[in-house]
């Protein structure tokens, strides 16, 4: 497509703040995420899910505990064993857990098509799993946005909620990272939509901007279109200048 320099320069600019936070806000959100996906998901992309990265989050959720009681234990006295095991138990089945899905998904990544004989997607999410992606209501099946946004994470939340209930900390960790994964699954939904309405705005300027440079027409008539500036007073002028306007940057294949 024609890039229309005036749609880049006047309209698009206003977002790129917003694109800014939202990129920095998915880049967060990929330890939560990951937190529940490799019980969620198989075959990930080989740059999506990052083993080193897994073992680090594996670590830090190891050592929490013993620091946590470590300060406990400066403030109340000798910590509790008992005490400890009744509140970590359930954490470190989940850290067991986690260890185990992630070492599945490492061998996955080993057996999947290679990436360099464009055989697969570095950075796909991987694949939903059937019971989750299948989920109907009322007959209807539940579309992908809903479930990654929904489904997913809602079904962890519940999860994290039950454990929380019951006095065990993982379960507020499984609850934060399940918000954490409905969120950035949102925020990736909107620079979707908003990657295709910013084609469909710049085809429709394209379009109408000679009616709104040009000819001056209202925006009632170039489907909401508007040109904000002056224009020279010469209708010839201003036919040769919006020539100028669009920029073709297609690439003829040899």
């Amino acid at each position: 497509m024609k890039k229309n320099l005036y749609y880049r320069t006047v309209f698009k600019r206003s977002s790129m703040l917003q694109d800014g936070v939202l990129t920095l806000f998915l880049a967060f959100c990929s330890w939560p995420r990951l937190m529940i996906e490799v019980f969620t998901r198989k075959n990930l992309g080989e740059r999506y899910f990052s083993f080193s990265t897994a073992m680090l989050i594996a670590t830090v959720l190891a050592l929490f505990p013993f620091v946590y009681f470590e300060i406990l234990s400066r403030f109340r006295g000798a910590a509790d064993f008992f005490l400890f095991a009744t509140f970590f138990t359930t954490w470190y089945l989940y850290l067991a857990a986690f260890i185990y899905m992630c070492l599945q998904r490492r061998q996955e990544i080993k057996q999947l098509p290679s990436v360099y004989d464009l055989g697969r997607f570095s950075l796909s999410t991987g694949q939903i799993r059937p019971e989750i992606r299948n989920l109907s209501l009322s007959d209807t099946p539940v579309d992908l946005r809903t479930v990654e946004t929904l489904v997913e994470p809602g079904v962890s939340a519940v999860i994290g909620l039950l454990l929380w209930a019951a006095t065990q900390p993982i379960g507020l960790i499984i609850l934060i990272a399940s918000i954490f994964y409905a969120l950035s699954y949102m925020a990736a939904y909107r620079q979707g939509d908003h990657f295709v309405m910013d084609k469909i705005d710049e085809m429709i300027c394209n379009e109408e901007l000679v009616n709104a440079f040009v000819e001056g027409r209202d925006s009632s008539e170039t489907r909401g279109v508007s040109f904000y500036g002056r224009r020279p007073a010469d209708p010839d002028t201003r036919r040769k200048l919006v020539d100028t306007f669009i920029d073709d940057d297609t690439v003829e294949a040899l």
